[in-house]
């Protein structure tokens, strides 16, 4: 059902208490577990090869929440309930091991580890897809992860969270939006071919808050709402782990085309770094400031701040505009000095990020573990919409005699704030958390009018606030019960309350309001303007909207060793939404291992996703660029919230969930110790996923959305649950090292992704709109979901290090795409084919804590096919939007890189 504000407010309130209550009760029940007997574990951890101490290894004991980061010179220290443990030391880079040790209650045990570095990264140990507490290796693990180093993170020259892991991990696809409007700032990306919004976005294990932006341009991800990766800054990761599997029944809402679990940074060695760089055409300059430091220095905690600031200027690959700026026969057409002038921007807007992350960790004497993270980030961008010629109907030209380009100013804040608690009681491993997450998006028009005020239009316009904001507070629970198996049964169970909340804040009122002019001059003098700040107008008050709803889940996840040789994990998964109902989840994966380094692994799982509070209440007008007739044409589209009555009577219905089914099976072989592959299938099934309709844009709707109050806007649309996909694809990675001697140590890694989508239902046009032959889902949409993105992508990457000198090789196919205009006819049909996109970077590391690198991203200058006359708006924009790898050239930077002690 789709609740009114006033109702809302009131539900927020009432179930707002309930969940504070319940929150406070949850408190009073896990406080007294804190009492507990411990001993004290010490020592000391090394490399084997070098001797020397290892500063930022993890050393805890398996299945409980006890352990130390080891400090300068390979020392640690920390508090264990007393009795038997599985005591573990692992560091990125290096293999795991383990040792068995009993803790005397007031003992102090000392245990020494010596960690051998690994080559093949299936010997990273991963948290991500068990609830078991047993670290586990990408080989061990039942479904399919990368993990993303620290390393990995660094030896990239792109400065983008989104960037570097699409250069990393070939699933993952990051298009760069261009004059989209907000989407420009917020671009979407995805994962395994599917929406931003449909894979789940975890930090430290934590569900993380989405952007309060709803992308409904012409781009891909058109329709959804995803996280803002970009957000957080690289300074503050440690890892990303990136699970490639159905996990609804693990994590929830969201988690269908998989997991992007964030590590941040706990205890890592201090690091100040700073990149500037720009691209060969002279524009798209960037400037990059990073640093990293541990504060809390103690053997049972730890506190790491990280701080980012990063200022992109802009990029512009448009061609100079050809057409006639002035109304017929006017000598000003011919003036060489306004001819032919490059009046567009297509590319990169300008940016500027700021942000600042702390992860801190501190275990009690007693045993218990407290913990906390937050950051807090903020985006000032500039993007431009479509150059309005003197001629347009748009604008005015008394303020304007040459024409203008409408800027869309957006400010971008987003903060988010974790806490929680866990330890150990009756052999139960408890934690209890919270985290609050905000994001707010501020369009601020500039250089634009308001038509319908005329003369006395303001050129600069504040068009109002969306916002949206999470509070997720989670109890879990895992304890090993020993039932006669091959190993303990790991029971899992947990808890999860969360209230999402949504909003519009109305723009001024000269951003939106009909001032009464008409067209003052020119052929349409008279005639009705388009009402509002020219390229976006202003959120009216009708837009205004506070939304919000609660969700209520509780889960059980079972895993166990059948057999030596057979691992086998059961989940299932219950939620409760307040505006749509219930839904139950499950999923089923097994590894088998029939030969030492070599297991076989599959899973089957159904998993949903939610419809996100903006896809049911966003309302907006936008310009929107149509080709018709092969002249590409402005619509002002209005967007109606599906529950409004403008949506039903255009045939919109109430949203439903979008349920999946997953399917995966691969294998997982290291046949040595420097040589790694994985190759996973996966089939993925969506029914009644959430889509975007199409532009209805006839007559009769212009006379509809006339009566209606919406004077000058020229076509309508809303979410809908209107079709049903399949996904195929497959993901094979595989890794190699060379130990060269003096000559240094190279690492090889390739990775590929085949990823194919089709619809494979449609409903019905609503006979409201089939009167009008209208299509609920056109020609369009379907091209985006089945050929937009790469249906092939191919990662190839060279790392080698020879004392203080590093040389990063990484080349990447990204596969073709094609483009689909409104004509059946197809004259706005275009295929992109594939390219090679190569980055460079070389690196040294002077005596001190100094490192320098020098680099290039696309190297070779590589560009996208250019557009074809139909869809370049006469011949003004070169490249297409959807290219996977944007159209900016060749970029080249320097970066330095400093230890801080």
């Amino acid at each position: 059902m789709v609740e009114r504000p006033c109702c809302i407010a009131r539900t927020l309130r009432t179930s707002g208490a309930s969940l504070a209550l319940g929150v406070l009760l949850s408190l009073v029940a896990v406080l007294p577990l804190a009492g507990q007997s411990t001993g004290t574990l010490t020592g000391r951890v090394t490399d084997a090869t070098t001797g020397l101490g290892l500063q930022g290894v993890s050393v805890f004991a398996v299945g409980t929440t006890a352990g130390a980061l080891t400090q300068r010179g390979g020392t640690y220290r920390f508090t264990v309930t007393s009795g038997r443990h599985e005591i573990s030391a692992r560091s990125l880079g290096y293999g795991l091991v383990s040792e068995t040790v009993d803790v005397g209650v007031g003992a102090t045990v000392t245990r020494d580890f010596s960690l051998t570095r690994a080559v093949s990264g299936l010997s990273e140990v991963v948290v991500t897809g068990t609830r078991s507490g047993a670290e586990r290796t990408v080989l061990e693990s039942a479904v399919p992860i990368d993990v993303l180093t620290t390393e990995d993170l660094r030896a990239s020259g792109r400065t983008e969270t989104n960037q570097i892991i699409q250069m990393l991990a070939p699933s993952f696809n990051f298009p760069r939006a261009t004059i989209s409007d907000g989407t420009d700032q917020v671009r979407p990306s995805t994962l395994r071919g599917l929406n931003p919004d449909q894979v789940l976005v975890l930090i430290n294990g934590k569900r993380r808050h989405t952007s309060a932006l709803v992308n409904v341009n012409g781009t891909v991800g058109r329709g959804s709402t995803g996280v803002d990766l970009n957000a957080i800054p690289t300074s503050a990761i440690e890892r990303i782990e990136v699970l490639r599997d159905g996990a609804a029944a693990q994590y929830g809402s969201d988690a269908i085309a998989g997991v992007i679990n964030i590590i941040l940074k706990s205890d890592a060695p201090g690091e100040f770094s700073s990149t500037v760089g720009q691209t060969t055409e002279g524009d798209g300059r960037v400037a990059q400031a990073d640093v990293s430091y541990g504060l809390l220095r103690s053997a049972n905690g730890f506190l790491n701040l990280s701080a980012a600031f990063r200022e992109r200027e802009q990029t512009n690959r448009s061609a100079p505009d050809p057409r006639a700026q002035y109304f017929a026969g006017d000598p000003r057409n011919t003036d060489p000095n306004l001819t032919n002038q490059i009046n567009h921007r297509q590319g990169d807007g300008d940016a500027r990020d700021m942000g600042a992350f702390a992860n801190f960790g501190r275990t009690l004497a007693s045993g218990l573990e407290v913990y906390a993270f937050s950051g807090l980030t903020f985006r000032r961008g500039e993007a431009a919409g479509f150059f309005r010629r003197a001629l347009d109907d748009r604008t005015v030209r008394a303020i304007y005699p040459n024409g203008f380009l409408p800027i869309i100013n957006a400010h971008i804040w987003d903060g988010s704030a974790a806490a929680g608690v866990r330890g150990e009681k009756a052999g139960w491993y408890w934690d209890f958390s919270g985290v609050y997450g905000r994001n707010t998006f501020d369009f601020t028009i500039k250089n634009s009018a308001n038509v319908s005020l005329g003369a006395a239009s303001p050129t600069t316009f504040n068009a109002g606030r969306l916002g949206f904001d999470q509070l997720t507070m989670n109890l879990d629970l895992v304890k090993p019960f020993e039932v006669g198996l091959y190993s303990p049964l790991s029971v899992a169970v947990g808890a999860e309350a969360r209230r999402d909340g949504y909003t519009i804040t109305r723009g001024e009122p000269d951003s939106y309001r009909d001032g009464g002019v008409d067209i003052l001059d020119g052929p349409n003098a008279g005639r009705q303007p388009q009402i509002g700040s020219q390229v976006f107008p202003g959120f009216k008050p009708s837009d205004e909207q506070t939304a919000a709803r609660n969700a209520f889940a509780g889960y059980v996840d079972l895993e166990a060793d059948l057999h030596s040789k057979f691992l086998v994990n059961l989940a299932a998964r219950s939620e409760y939404y307040d505006d749509f109902g219930s839904t139950t989840t499950g999923k089923l994966a097994m590894r088998f291992e029939p030969m030492p380094r070599f297991a076989l692994r599959g899973a089957v799982s159904t998993g949903f996703r939610a419809p996100s509070l903006g896809q049911s209440f966003f309302s907006s007008t936008a310009t929107n660029f149509i080709v018709v007739g092969g002249v590409s044409t402005p619509f002002d589209i209005r967007t109606f919230p599906v529950g409004s009555e403008e949506a039903q009577i255009l045939g919109a219905r109430e949203l439903k969930p979008e349920k999946s089914r997953n399917y995966s099976a691969g294998v997982a072989w290291q046949p040595i110790g420097r040589v790694s592959l994985t190759a996973d299938y996966y089939h993925i099934e969506i029914d009644d996923r959430i889509v975007l309709s199409g532009n209805f844009i006839g007559a009769d709707i212009q006379q509809l959305l006339t009566a209606r109050g919406f004077p000058g806007v020229r076509g309508g649309r809303f979410f809908t649950n209107a079709i049903d996909t399949k996904t195929n694809g497959i993901d094979v990675i595989a890794q190699t090292a060379f130990d060269i001697g003096t000559l240094g140590l190279s690492r090889f890694t390739a990775g590929y992704n085949h990823n194919t989508s089709e619809v494979t239902r449609v409903a019905a046009t609503p006979p409201q709109l089939g009167a009008r032959q209208e299509v609920l889902f056109d020609r369009v949409e379907r091209a985006r979901i089945e050929e937009g993105q790469p249906r092939d992508n191919l990662h190839l990457a060279l790392n080698h290090t020879a004392g203080p000198l590093g040389i990063n090789l990484a080349t990447a196919r990204y596969g073709r795409v094609t483009s689909r205009g409104t004509a059946i006819n197809g004259t706005a049909d275009q295929t992109f084919n594939e390219k090679w996109i190569t980055d460079l970077g070389l690196s040294y590391r002077f005596a001190g804590a100094l490192t320098l690198m020098l680099g290039a991203d696309n190297a070779f200058d590589v560009y996208p096919d250019r557009n074809i006359a139909p869809i370049s708006n006469g011949g003004i924009f070169l490249y297409n939007q959807i290219s996977p790898f944007g159209f900016n050239g060749a970029y080249y930077y320097v970066r330095a890189r400093v230890g801080i002690r």
